[in-house]
């Protein structure tokens, strides 16, 4: 894996590039310190990455909640999709409504593998069409 910062890294997977951001156990600052690491980690103009993310044990707080929706990828990017992973039925939702307000196509996996191996199923879907 070639290295990042503290929280995002770059992976590949069956030949994808995939940002992992790893907050897993993380408390409110340092998640929020993840997502703008995330957010410095996409260029603008940069085709849109699919992205992994390791929320076990994190609490999505309000102020979570707002720096997620300030850094994600959304609108920009209607190609991003991400997977997340590690989150409780309660974050599920929470999660669920903010990435629906934000049309952020997300997936919500029991384990990293199968994190990955929804990323690589929807690239394979979008290079088809």
């Amino acid at each position: 894996a070639t290295g990042m910062g503290k929280y995002v890294n770059r992976i590949t997977y069956k030949g994808l590039e995939i940002l992992f951001v790893n907050t897993k156990g993380v408390s409110e600052a340092e998640a929020i310190e993840a997502w703008e690491e995330m957010k410095q980690a996409i260029p603008d103009n940069l085709d849109v990455p699919l992205v992994l993310v390791d929320g076990t044990d994190v609490s999505l707080t309000p102020a979570i909640v707002r720096k997620t929706k300030e850094v994600a990828p959304g609108e920009a990017h209607p190609d991003s999709r991400v997977a997340f992973v590690g989150m409780t039925p309660i974050q599920r939702t929470t999660a669920e409504l903010v990435a629906k307000g934000m049309q952020l196509n997300v997936h919500f996996c029991k384990t990293l593998e199968e994190g990955k191996q929804w990323l690589v199923k929807e690239s394979e879907k979008r290079r088809r069409t």
